[in-house]
């Protein structure tokens, strides 16, 4: 809102970053040419950014967020007074909150919502069904015993046979699991690129 409010000196601020950064990306030219129109911007999408606050969108906000405040962080920075060591000790002071609000930004940009990644799950469920396995073949195996010879060496073969085909199956799950979250990371990238 007091990018709004002072919109003139906010403009004037952000002037020479969007030059530099005009200078090197060609499309960035109108936000060097009209400065007062991208402080627009950068307040529309700081204030759109509430949406992170209330949960809607919170990755596309995050991710929007995250962008528009490195531009405004290295504004800042470039811009700053630097007179005394005061303001040397003040410069630093906001680098680093800066960094950490980037860094928790980012963070917010691919956060599952509290959900562990597919390939974890998938990971987690093997092993949770290895260690179930393993007890009712113990105590199938004690059961067995009981029973007699003949019919714990079959029982030993189809465990052996079930471990096989649990290893099997394990390998494709991890497989699925590990081609499952490269699709899902190639589609978050092409988001971004999209987003930029």
């Amino acid at each position: 809102m007091d990018r709004l409010r002072n919109a003139d000196e906010a403009a004037e601020q952000l002037k020479p970053v969007t030059e530099e950064v005009a200078s090197i990306v060609p499309q960035a030219e109108a936000a060097a040419q009209n400065p007062k129109m991208a402080n627009y911007v950068i307040a529309g999408v700081e204030i759109t950014g509430t949406a992170l606050a209330i949960g809607k969108f919170p990755r596309l906000s995050a991710l929007a967020l995250a962008k528009v405040h490195a531009l405004e962080a290295y504004a800042e920075y470039r811009t700053a007074s630097l007179e005394t060591s005061d303001d040397v000790t003040a410069q630093r002071k906001s680098l680093v909150k800066n960094l950490g609000i980037l860094g928790g930004l980012g963070l917010a940009s691919v956060d599952l919502n509290g959900k562990p990644s597919l390939a974890w799950r998938a990971e987690h469920i093997a092993k949770s069904s290895k260690k179930k396995g393993a007890r009712f073949g113990e105590k199938t195996v004690k059961r067995a015993e009981g029973l007699g010879a003949d019919a714990s060496k079959a029982l030993k073969s189809l465990e052996n046979d079930a471990k096989k085909q649990f290893k099997a199956a394990e390998k494709k799950a991890s497989q699925t699991a590990r081609s499952a979250a490269k699709k899902a990371e190639k589609a978050a990238n092409t988001t971004k690129k999209r987003v930029s």
